[in-house]
């Protein structure tokens, strides 16, 4: 074991050359600006919690999962103009935060309805949700239409979404008319099986009837994410265009969809493209979108790098660096098939480092390989978004800033004595469970 220990090296050290970074940067004012950072006034952020506890010590195989996503309008100037004060009254703070958040519990293993497999189960109620979860309060539009919208174009959501192969009976689709959904669903023409239009996210082939499903669940998290940003830029592009020309669109973690969710980034770089394309005919700035990672191999690097990268400077990440410092082979194709935009990393004028994923101008696949896709003009938006993130930065948390850490404020569900009262109430509501009382006793630290 020794001997194997000592053959090996982390692809993410820092590199042993500064010539390997410095030739992949540009400082922020040699790129490409379009708009103006002081006209940015908002920041719709999303970001999403998931947890899964068991349900009684007597059957520690039957699992329920909780879901809560988010999402958080903030007025920059506030957060701008409170840089400058020595000290901030967080009732301000509070006033310039509007949020919405919903929340969903999704069947575990062992769970299921009278009359239903587990499977059947959870895409019956992942259906459910997608139909009921509105993305703010004060509209009608649901996950489910910016599911549909997603499938569409810019002037007209699609009215039937095909599958790939009917989760019931496995028959693959012979062409798109052979299996498909509206909101209501629809029939496999082989078995006759109920279709759902939450099949379209295909998560329930990652489910586990005997064990935990974190995975799956972790995947609605995410989708629901997506889906809300694109209801957000759907509805005031069609309500009030203008608003696009003031708000950034931040979401945690990189613009890309993974496992099953994967066709979908097809989907969002068609839409965002469509979108981009109409905001270029009525004069506007393309929707500023952009992922923000807090962690990963990639956030590890940055910070391995970050001396290497000047203040105030973007570097651009290609292909052939990515496999060279994740160990891949040289000719491999990364993220060609999950990302939807291209990740950079920024050095802010503070000196800290953001790993940021930037959607690139219409027509452009982010990683086809193409020396187009590589370079700084493919992503006009990328100067303006790091100028605004510039101005947003906090030390709540490392690589921070602030609409990301008040959206996860608003998605965080309950940890400690929180998670025994999510364990409590599955307990209390699902028929022939016993409730363990021991289970749910507070910390000891609740105790007088």
């Amino acid at each position: 074991m020794k001997n194997a220990l000592q053959r090996w090296e982390i692809t993410t050290a820092k590199p042993k050359s500064t010539e390997a970074i410095a030739e992949l940067c540009s400082p922020l004012e040699k790129l490409p600006l379009v708009g103006n950072a002081k006209d940015v006034d908002f920041s719709i952020t999303v970001d999403g919690s998931d947890t899964e506890v068991e349900a009684t010590r007597d059957h520690p195989t039957v699992k329920v999962g909780y879901l809560r996503v988010a999402g958080s309008m903030v007025q920059l100037d506030v957060f701008r103009s409170l840089r400058n004060v020595r000290y901030i009254d967080p009732r301000v703070v509070r006033q310039s935060q509007t949020e919405y958040a919903f929340d969903v519990a999704l069947p575990g293993s062992q769970l299921a309805r009278p009359g239903m497999t587990g499977i059947e189960t959870w895409r019956s109620e992942l259906d459910a949700f997608l139909l009921n979860s509105r993305f703010d309060s004060s509209t009608t539009m649901t996950l489910a239409d910016g599911l549909l919208a997603l499938h569409g174009t810019k002037a007209a959501p699609a009215k039937r979404i095909p599958l790939r192969v009917c989760p019931g009976c496995g028959l693959k689709a012979r062409d798109e008319n052979t299996l498909t959904v509206d909101a209501n669903g629809g029939v496999c023409p082989s078995c006759q099986d109920h279709l759902y239009l939450a099949d379209v996210l295909r998560t329930h082939e990652e489910y586990n009837v005997e064990g935990s499903n974190f995975t799956p669940l972790g995947r609605v998290m995410t989708a629901s994410e997506r889906l809300m940003s694109l209801c957000y830029l759907d509805f005031f592009s069609n309500t009030a265009p203008t608003v696009l020309q003031h708000t950034i669109f931040i979401t945690d973690g990189p613009l890309a969809m993974f496992g099953p969710l994967a066709p979908l980034k097809r989907r969002f770089q068609t839409y965002l493209s469509d979108m981009s394309r109409w905001c270029k005919t009525q004069g506007l700035v393309a929707p500023l979108m952009v992922g923000i990672e807090k962690s990963g191999a990639f956030v590890e690097h940055a910070e391995q790098i970050r001396d290497l990268i000047p203040v105030g400077h973007v570097m651009r990440l290609t292909n052939d660096y990515i496999n060279r410092i994740s160990g891949r082979p040289a000719s491999n194709q990364y993220g060609v098939d999950e990302f939807y935009g291209r990740r950079f990393i920024y050095r802010t004028s503070s000196g800290d480092v953001l790993v940021i994923t930037v959607n690139p101008a219409p027509g452009i696949s982010p990683y086809d390989g193409s020396a187009e896709a590589e370079g700084w003009e493919a992503y006009p938006t990328l100067r303006l978004i790091c100028e605004v993130l510039d101005s947003l930065r906090t030390r709540m948390y490392r690589h921070a800033v602030v609409p990301v850490a008040l959206a996860h404020s608003a998605a965080a569900l309950p940890l400690g004595v929180g998670r025994s009262v999510l364990t409590m109430m599955a307990q209390q509501n699902i028929p022939g469970l016993k409730v363990d009382l021991q289970a749910v006793q507070p910390p000891t630290y609740f105790k007088r």
